[in-house]
Order: structure tokens, then C-alpha cells, then sequence
């Protein structure tokens, strides 16, 4: 079967031939091919906006590559230069173009990009065709609409001869000998149709994939939110991207429903922050040192302190009123200390709930919470990784040798990019083309993506600047709207997540990947959904 991308449909969500395409495509191609469906995509021509979709691009390695319009309806037929796509159920229908000019508009983007991205000619077969699967062409349009490019009912039995038979259509059309792609141009195909579907995953069928993903994974979070019922106080472990926030989030919401209190409680507190707005008003929601302060107001000024930490227990213990919470959730547990695990203790009920979600993988801060949540039981697992696509989760535990007990995601996506820069000036001029090019060429908002960093923005080769890509830039939140960059420590965005991460790692010659380093490696690189730039900066002057 071929591979498909996404792997499958929700037949009641499709447009039934979009669907009955797509089935004929999964099942009758060989797995050589590789079919993408709804490609949305976009270019400036002329200082215009040009937009588009692909319904399905086929690829072969043995040929190059079909963009494929499709079309239901009861018929087709033309009235002087417009279309009209005939529908009893629906009503008819004009079409903007012809359908065969919409999927030869998709082949020219498709194979201009290629050129643009990677500077020469694709070398196998570029053409287009129509599909209807459920009526065949009148003879009256065969001018307009070859069959030498339509598919039509009676293909859809034998589709893979089809399409071969139209590769060869071009293949003779373009007088090329052979079409024949090396292993190293297909890799190059697939991650340039991987990146737009990527750059675009509010558009076309990625977004629908994912929502089968969420939906199974919601059913999966319900489960163990009800199995958690009979375990008054458990560990829940898992890898980057598992799922442990949006199960404690629920377990949360639920105490509340049932008209119980609940307190939920972390370290980071950007991660508090973006929790506190999920989560009903009637919840607690704080990061540690947070908490402590409004609690114990000045007095949290004298807590004794261990290598930039405070401990807070003592006084907490030693208040006449500590409010107490029928539930507890600890997030982003391996951030915690004994001192601040027996602070959560403190504030549980004598008959309520303590829950702890932690990841020994980040644990980037070197600590250890020992056994002073006092909990017995061994941890249940969550090993199902659904933020990440695979390519971006692979490369992390490749690149770490950690999260090795995660299954991945079943989303192919982008390979991620690796570059390395030994002078400040080169990395900066790479980051502000980068960045141009996302936003101004491929069109993608500066809120969907994430500058990362191991340094604090005065501490990096971004200290002084102030703009990249002619967009301001800052690592201080953005105003809702604002077209602006935000810088963010990988400290200070554990737990969080962006659609597109830019991972700036500060590093030195010969620098030894240590257990803290390889943590923080693996934590940058999980906060990306769809794309991983990273992009080492090695000091040549540090020691």
C-alpha cells in the first residue's frame, strides 16, 4: 500500500470523492509511492499574493511527482470560458479555473520551490492531471480536458497503471530518457512537501490528523484520569510531549466540577501562567516560589537558601492557617527539590489526593525530590508522544540519547536543520535571513515560533541586538497581535511548546555532553511541534 500522508481520513469529515481518492491511492499504489492530500501553499509573484491547494500530490521515486485535482459532484461542463461543477444535492457550482489548470498551477509551485530551495532543476518528472470518480468527461470538453490527463471511473479500479501511464505521458512530453530519482533527491522531495504541510498546520488534512491523534489520546487521558480514582497519591512518568500537563489540567478540572479544591503547582512560571488561563477560576494555580510568597509574604525573604534555591517548608509548617487542598498536582516534578515535594505534602489534606508528573530526562536544574512526596508505589508510564512529529523526536533522542522509552509520534514531518557558526556575525546574518524568509516569504506569523536559547538573552550573541529579519526582538512577552520576536531561556520554557522552535545553543570547542547538558538538549528540542532550526554557536574563547 502507499504511504500516505496523513496516514488516514474521517470519511464524515471528507468530501466523499476527496475520500473515495483517497482509499483507491492507500490501497492500490505500491509503497513506493507516497501521496500527500490538501497541500495548501503560497508565493509572492509580482508583489501579489498567490494561494493554492493541492489536493493530492503523488510521488515516485521510479518518476517524480502528479498534483491531482478532484472533483465530485454529478458532472462537469463549461459554458463559454467558466467551468460549472453540476450538483443535484448541492446546486451547481463555478469553478474560479479549470480544474487541470489548478493542479498544473500546484506542479509549477511545487517545482519552482524545489529549485528555489535547494538551487537546481528537479530531476524527475513533474506533471498534473483531474480526477472524477464518479462520472466521465462529455466528449464535448475533450479539447479542454485531455484524457490523456483525466481520470475518470473507469480508472479507478486499476489506479496505479493510471498513473503510471500518465508519467510516461510526460515523461515522452518533456523528451526525457529516464525519470529515475536518486535516493538523496527523494529524501529532498519529501522534506520540501513535509515543510510546507508543516508551514501550514492550520491548513489542509495535518490539522485533521492530529485531531484523530487528540481525540485518541483524550480517550487515553480519560482512562487514566479514572484509573488515578483508586490511587489517592501516584508518580505518572513520561517523556517529552506524553501528555502529563494536559492529564493533570483535567484531573484538576474535574476535582472542581465535583465542587472539591484543587491546587496546581509547578516550577516554571511561564508554564504557571499559561496553565492558570485553562483552568477554571475556582482552581489554585502557582509555580513554587510564587506560592510561597503570597503565603508567606516577607517572611519568604528569610528562607534559607542552597545554591540559589529557597526552602520554604519550615515556614510553611510553622503557619496557623495553611490552606489545605483536597487535591494537589505537582507538573514538571524533576524541577522540584525535598524541600519543596514536603511543601506539597504540607498542603494535601490528610485524606486527599497528591499527584506527580515528572520526565528524569529534563531534568535540566540537577535536582532530586528523594522520597519526600511519600509516595510508595511505582510510577504508571505514559509513553506515547503526540506533540512532536516522529522526525523531530527521533532527531532528539539521537542527539541526546534520551526520551529512548517514548514511542513516537506517527506524523512524518521536516527534518530538522543542524547549523553550526564559529564567528557571531555569520549566525547573525543566518538567523536574520531565516527569519525573513519565514515571515516574509513563506508567511508565517511571528507568534508561531520560538527562539530558544541555553544563555539569557544579555549573556548571548543576541545582547545587543534588537531586531532580526526586520522584526523586533525581545525577551519580554509580546502584546497580543504584535509582529515580534520572543526570546525565551530553555529554563523558562519547559513545559511549553511552539509550533516552529529556533534553538540557539551556545557551546564551546570540545565542550563534554554531561548528563545537565544532554537534558537541556532534549528539552529544547521537544518544545518544537513542526520544525527544528537549531543552530550551535561555538565560542572558540570560552573555557
Amino acid at each position: 500500500m502507499a504511504i500516505m500522508h496523513p496516514p488516514r481520513l474521517l470519511k464524515m469529515r471528507q468530501i466523499e470523492s476527496e475520500y473515495k481518492f483517497f482509499e483507491a491511492c492507500r490501497t492500490q499504489l505500491s509503497d513506493k509511492f507516497h501521496v500527500f492530500y490538501s497541500l495548501r501553499w503560497w508565493k509572492n509573484a509580482e508583489g501579489k499574493r498567490e494561494e493554492g491547494e493541492c489536493d493530492f500530490l503523488i510521488f515516485s521515486p521510479e518518476y517524480g511527482f502528479l498534483c491531482v485535482e478532484v472533483k465530485g459532484g454529478d458532472g462537469i461542463d463549461k459554458n463559454g470560458r467558466t467551468w460549472i461543477l453540476l450538483d443535484q444535492k448541492n446546486g451547481d457550482r463555478l469553478l474560479h479555473m479549470s480544474p487541470y489548470e489548478q493542479a498544473s498551477k500546484s506542479m509549477y509551485y511545487f517545482r519552482d520551490a524545489y529549485k528555489e530551495e535547494y538551487d537546481m532543476d528537479f530531476p524527475g518528472i513533474y506533471g498534473s492531471a483531474a480526477a472524477f470518480p464518479f462520472y466521465c468527461i462529455p466528449e464535448h470538453l475533450t479539447v479542454d480536458a485531455p484524457p490523456a490527463l483525466t481520470i475518470d471511473p473507469k480508472d479507478m479500479d486499476h489506479l496505479e497503471t493510471r498513473i503510471k501511464e500518465i508519467f510516461q505521458y510526460f515523461l515522452s512530453d518533456r523528451k526525457k530518457k529516464n525519470s529515475f530519482l536518486s535516493p538523496e533527491a527523494k529524501k529532498k522531495f519529501i522534506n520540501l512537501v513535509n515543510k510546507r504541510v508543516m508551514l501550514s498546520p492550520s491548513a489542509g488534512a495535518l490539522i485533521a490528523d492530529r485531531e484523530i491523534q487528540i481525540a485518541e489520546m483524550d480517550r487515553v487521558q480519560e482512562a487514566v484520569i479514572d484509573l488515578l480514582a483508586h490511587y489517592p497519591r501516584a508518580f505518572l512518568v513520561g517523556g517529552a510531549g506524553t501528555g502529563k500537563t494536559w492529564i493533570a489540567i483535567k484531573k484538576v478540572q474535574r476535582c472542581i466540577q465535583s465542587g472539591q479544591s484543587a491546587l496546581y503547582l509547578c516550577y516554571n512560571k511561564a508554564l504557571a501562567e499559561y496553565v492558570r488561563t485553562i483552568l477554571p477560576e475556582q482552581a489554585d494555580c502557582w509555580n513554587i516560589d510564587a506560592l510561597a510568597y503570597s503565603l508567606l509574604k516577607d517572611k519568604a525573604l528569610s528562607a534559607p537558601e542552597s545554591r540559589g534555591v529557597k526552602a520554604y517548608s519550615d515556614l510553611l509548617d510553622a503557619l496557623p492557617q495553611l490552606p489545605k487542598y483536597d487535591l494537589v498536582v505537582v507538573d514538571e516534578g524533576q524541577d522540584f527539590t525535598e524541600d519543596w515535594a514536603y511543601c506539597a505534602n504540607l498542603l494535601t489534606k490528610e485524606d486527599g489526593s497528591l499527584y506527580v508528573f515528572y520526565d528524569e530526562s529534563q531534568n535540566i536544574f540537577n535536582r532530586s525530590f528523594g522520597d519526600k512526596f511519600f509516595i510508595d508505589e511505582p510510577p504508571f508510564v505514559l509513553r506515547y508522544n503526540i506533540r512532536n512529529t516522529a522526525n523531530i523526536y527521533k532527531y532528539a533522542q539521537q542527539n541526546t540519547g534520551l526520551g529512548l522509552d517514548t514511542l513516537t509520534n506517527p506524523i512524518e514531518g521536516v527534518e530538522p536543520e543542524f547549523h553550526r557558526f564559529t564567528r557571531p556575525h555569520q549566525a547573525l546574518a543566518f538567523l536574520d535571513t531565516l527569519i525573513h524568509k519565514l515571515v516574509d516569504r513563506e508567511g508565517v506569523s511571528t507568534d508561531r515560533f520560538m527562539l530558544l536559547s541555553n544563555r539569557k538573552k544579555e549573556n548571548s550573541i543576541l545582547a545587543d541586538t534588537t531586531t532580526l529579519g526586520g522584526y523586533p526582538l525581545s525577551d519580554g512577552p509580546a502584546p497580543a497581535g504584535a509582529d515580534q520576536l520572543t526570546y525565551r531561556t530553555i529554563q523558562s520554557f519547559k513545559g511549553l511548546e511552539s509550533d516552529i522552535v529556533i534553538f540557539l545553543n551556545h557551546t564551546y570547542k570540545n565542550e563534554p555532553q554531561t548528563d545537565e547538558t544532554r537534558a537541556t538538549l532534549y528539552t529544547a528540542m521537544t518544545r518544537a511541534r513542526f520544525y527544528l532550526y537549531v543552530i550551535d554557536y561555538e565560542d572558540n574563547l570560552s573555557t
